[in-house]
């Protein structure tokens, strides 16, 4: 008896040893969180990838922590709790492993490795497959920022600013920073240059204006900048650039747009000159195409835009033959007439003045009707701004004429000289250069204009009185 009491004893000691308790209510309160934060993790894997990868080495790390701290604490108190965190620390450390080999973490790692060793294609691939794939991750905006960067530094310069756009709307770059703006600059001007070289003449104008804009921005928003001294230069440049391919595609009102920016605002600069000379061409360019397709008033108001270039003070003398016949000589004489009579009456004297010449020079039969209207429009431009004295002759000798005055005209200057005459008649008395020439007048006051053909020499003015059977001999001279 007393041995099977011993070895009932020792029976019943040897289960007691082996037995496993419950796990204390702290140790279920953290199983219960943690299948909450398993079937939590699940669902958000299902339906935001990129916040699942975001979240899992943050929810991974703690985890795996306070697992060992279980674990530990279970097998010290024999309890059967240690299995359940056994299992969460193996979940833990292998969600921890994953986040480290797959997911947008890992991409970026490897996106920023590549961009290190410049290797920017594989660098852009990454990171757009973090865009396309986990959108809503944490590395997405950072991405489409390094993709801009990317571009820039692998000279696709389309795609930079396609990005740079992307990102400025998204506000994940501002579209008022210097630095932004002088990266799309040049990206603008490598575009141009890159179009032109392929015969891209519009595309290379457009992005030439690109970058304008750009610097214009430069320009009014940080005026205290070397930046901004610097652009104040080079707007008139890529105006000028863009405005000349326009050309070459016969986009005139293009052309013209950015020729008149040039124009209007930087009389100062060294392209100022030359955008006159080619706006004047673009208007006649343009003028041209108008008559061709029978706009015939279309064409010659573009065409008289020219004489609005003060820079270039054209006239009708100093204005290119070929291009007039070019523009003039299929319109009807009718539809001149009428426009010449219009500018009179409407105070634009200065196109009268041209319309009139022409129609003298083209249709010889109309002088007569056009000399007045052309003398009158002369006076008018003359007496409305700067002009010399014209000084009143004195009669050098006597003659028998009823009525009649004669005159003498000497042109002593490298320039053709032409008077106009309004009084008893209406008289333009033309005079080439050093040269001299003998007409009969009719007798009376004159208000006369002489006009030498040279635009640095400011037109005679003045009232003058011939008469009746004296002789006049006035002489045109250039005095020191």
């Amino acid at each position: 008896m007393l041995i099977s009491f011993h070895s009932l004893s020792k029976n019943k000691i040897m289960y007691t040893y082996r037995r496993r308790h419950r796990p204390d209510a702290g140790s279920i309160l953290f199983i219960v969180i943690f299948v909450l934060i398993i079937i939590g993790i699940s669902c958000l894997c299902y339906f935001d990838k990129g916040k699942f990868w975001d979240i899992l080495p943050f929810v991974c790390i703690p985890s795996i922590v306070i697992s060992l701290i279980f674990i530990i604490i279970n097998f010290i108190r024999r309890t059967k709790g240690s299995i359940f965190f056994i299992l969460f620390f193996i979940l833990s450390v292998t969600g921890l492993i994953l986040s480290n080999f797959f997911g947008p973490s890992a991409l970026n790692y490897r996106a920023e490795k590549n961009f290190d060793d410049e290797a920017y294609d594989q660098s852009i691939q990454c990171y757009k497959m973090i865009q396309e794939n986990y959108p809503s991750s944490r590395f997405a905006d950072t991405a489409l920022k390094n993709i801009t960067y990317s571009y820039f530094l692998n000279q696709d310069y389309g795609e930079v600013v396609e990005s740079y756009k992307e990102a400025i709307r998204l506000n994940l770059l501002s579209g008022d920073d210097l630095d932004t703006k002088k990266i799309l600059e040049e990206c603008y001007i490598n575009l141009a240059e890159d179009y032109y070289k392929n015969g891209e003449y519009g595309l290379s104008a457009e992005n030439y204006l690109n970058a304008a804009e750009v610097l214009e921005e430069i320009k009014n928003n940080f005026p205290d900048t070397n930046e901004a001294f610097i652009s104040i230069y080079k707007i008139p440049e890529y105006l000028y650039q863009g405005a000349l391919y326009f050309n070459k595609t016969k986009n005139w009102d293009k052309s013209i747009e950015s020729l008149e920016e040039i124009v209007n605002n930087y009389e100062d600069d060294k392209y100022f000159y030359e955008a006159n000379l080619l706006l004047s061409n673009t208007h006649v360019n343009k003028a041209i195409e108008l008559v061709e397709s029978n706009n015939y008033q279309e064409g010659i108001e573009e065409f008289l835009k020219i004489l609005e270039l003060e820079a270039l003070n054209y006239n009708y003398n100093n204005i290119n033959d070929y291009k007039k016949s070019r523009v003039f000589s299929d319109i009807p004489a009718d539809t001149l007439e009428a426009d010449a009579r219009n500018k009179y009456s409407s105070g634009n004297y200065k196109k009268a003045i041209f319309l009139c010449e022409l129609i003298i020079d083209y249709y010889p039969q109309m002088e007569e009707d056009f000399t007045s209207l052309l003398i009158n429009s002369k006076l008018k431009v003359t007496t409305s701004s700067a002009y010399n004295k014209l000084e009143q002759s004195t009669a050098e000798f006597t003659f028998w004429g009823p009525e009649k005055s004669i005159l003498m005209i000497e042109d002593n200057t490298e320039f053709d000289l032409t008077i106009y005459l309004k009084g008893p008649e209406f008289k333009i008395i033309r005079v080439e250069k050093n040269s001299s020439v003998e007409i009969e007048i009719s007798a009376g006051s004159y208000e006369a204009v002489a006009d030498l053909n040279n635009q640095d020499i400011l037109p005679y003015y003045g009232q003058v009185t011939y008469e009746e059977g004296k002789k006049y001999r006035e002489e045109y001279k250039i005095t020191e």
